[in-house]
């Protein structure tokens, strides 16, 4: 806005300066000419040499005077009106920023509130779960005997409920709370930390067979905590849609291209109908029967804002019954990477 103020004032400066030289040349030329008696000296030549036409002469000259007069008088509109329209594109510009300031001062309010929310989720919400959690247990634990199997199965699934909802609270709480984590930047061995996270999973499935295959992934600076959730979700994502399987093949790779790291998690496993595409990364979107594969839709929604926090992009490729691959870049910002520079 001062850039544009400050050319505006540089326009009107201009003008102002083209009339006030015109003006001073017109004078000059009339008080020279009054001075130094030109037009009587003129009269004089065209009365000695009669071949002069003076008349003649004068009207051109007069003629040209004019046509000067109307082209500075044309310039001074265009600068009056490119002047004139420059101010109705900072009145405009004006508005647009009282506008933006207004929905930032909105924006701050709903974060105000969000983490108000935040806070209510994490302790209020938590208390009635952790008494209703509570007692079910204590229940089967020291009354188990008095409760045939049909009301043992009811406290089981309410246990589990309770469970369910308290990854839920921590999920969400986790997808709020990472617009304002700060990123600690590291020098990541993602082929390590892939091989780390799978063995962490395998060890909580109690169902299926899996086969990882790592494929070579090129380092990366990110932060470790933040892509080791990325990853984290990704694999287990692919467990649990591969559990069906005879052996659930997951395969993970990346390559170098243009100036980022592309990484890929690929599944033998349910796949996904491609027109739905658009709502594998939203909270609460499942594409899947919940009473099928377990979950509460925030694990790729919290994958994408990592992932967009880092400058990248994630998407996703599937077919019906035919398997997944999920796909997520990082900007390359150093390293020897030479030897990952290679496609699929």
């Amino acid at each position: 806005m001062e850039n544009s103020l400050t050319k505006n004032h540089g326009d009107k400066t201009r003008a102002f300066r083209d009339l006030v030289t015109i003006s001073i040349v017109a004078v000059i030329v009339f008080v020279t000419a009054n001075v130094f008696n030109l037009f009587e000296i003129l009269a004089e030549l065209s009365r000695k040499h009669e071949e002069w036409n003076i008349d003649e002469f004068i009207i051109v000259l007069m003629i040209l005077a004019f046509a000067f007069a109307i082209f500075s008088l044309r310039r001074w509109k265009e600068l009056k009106d490119e002047i004139a329209e420059r101010k109705r594109a900072e009145e405009k510009i004006q508005k647009l920023n009282e506008d933006l300031e207004s929905r930032t001062l909105e924006l701050e309010a709903a974060n105000k509130e969000l983490e108000a929310f935040s806070y209510s989720v994490s302790h209020d919400l938590r208390t009635p779960l952790i008494v209703i959690g509570g007692f079910s247990r204590k229940l089967l634990v020291e009354h188990s005997n008095h409760l045939n199997p049909k009301g043992q199965q009811y406290l089981n699934i309410i246990r589990a409920s309770t469970q369910n909802m308290f990854q839920l609270i921590d999920d969400l709480l986790a997808f709020f709370h990472l617009k304002r984590q700060k990123i600690e930047v590291s020098n990541i061995d993602m082929g390590g930390l892939a091989k780390s996270v799978f063995e962490e999973l395998k060890n909580t499935v109690s169902e299926g067979v899996f086969q990882l295959n790592i494929k070579p992934l090129p380092p990366i600076f990110g932060d470790q905590a933040m892509l080791r959730q990325v990853v984290m979700n990704l694999l287990s994502n692919a467990i649990k849609f591969t559990k069906f399987r005879e052996t659930g093949m997951i395969e993970i790779g990346g390559w170098v291209e243009n100036g980022e790291n592309i990484y890929y998690v690929k599944d033998n496993g349910a796949g996904f109908d491609m027109e739905k595409a658009d709502k594998l990364f939203c909270v609460f979107q499942r594409l899947h029967n919940p009473e099928t594969f377990e979950g509460n839709g925030v694990g790729l929604a919290l994958v994408q804002r990592i992932i967009h926090r880092h400058g990248g992009r994630v998407w996703a490729e599937g077919k019906v019954n035919e398997g997944a691959t999920f796909y997520f870049t990082l900007p390359n910002q150093g390293g020897n990477l030479d030897e990952y520079s290679y496609r699929r």
